[in-house]
């Protein structure tokens, strides 16, 4: 499933993303990020992953600024609260930190081509959280599935 931004919406979700990052470091908050690219730069493609999701969805983005940790990044109308994962890496896996969300009924794998996003795929939180799918990509385990183990929209 993909969907292609406009420049509008990609100068939005930059400037959120960017706000986003320095609210919430400043804030102490701390980056979950896996991997090691830039937080900043991690905030906006997540941005823009979470922003295209919710327009796929017909339902309202949250373009809330304040510092939060551990909240799921929407509600789908069929009331499951979702978690969006996004890489800039075709072949990304879909990756979770080992801190369980109790918030988050689905994750979901955007590939983030700017403009372009690719949905790969989601799964439940219980397909995803569970010893087998523990891997370390050399910056601290966490949870990963293949894209080949993911659901299709």
């Amino acid at each position: 499933m993909q969907l292609t931004l406009n420049p509008d919406e990609v100068q939005i979700c930059q400037l959120i993303g960017r706000m986003r990052s320095l609210i919430a470091r400043s804030n102490g908050v701390k980056d979950a990020k896996i991997g090691n690219q830039d937080g900043s730069e991690a905030d906006v493609i997540g941005m823009m992953a979470e922003y295209g999701f919710a327009k796929l969805m017909n339902v309202f983005p949250d373009l809330g600024l304040s510092p939060r940790s551990g909240s799921p990044d929407g509600v789908m109308p069929s009331g499951n609260r979702y978690d969006i994962k996004a890489s800039k890496h075709t072949h990304a896996r879909l990756l979770s930190t080992l801190k369980v969300n109790p918030d988050v009924d689905v994750y979901v794998l955007c590939v983030v081509d700017s403009p372009t996003l690719d949905y790969k795929g989601w799964a439940w939180k219980e397909d995803l959280i569970k010893p087998s799918n523990i891997i370390n990509l050399g910056h601290g385990e966490g949870y990963a599935l293949d894209q080949d183990n993911l659901k299709k929209f």
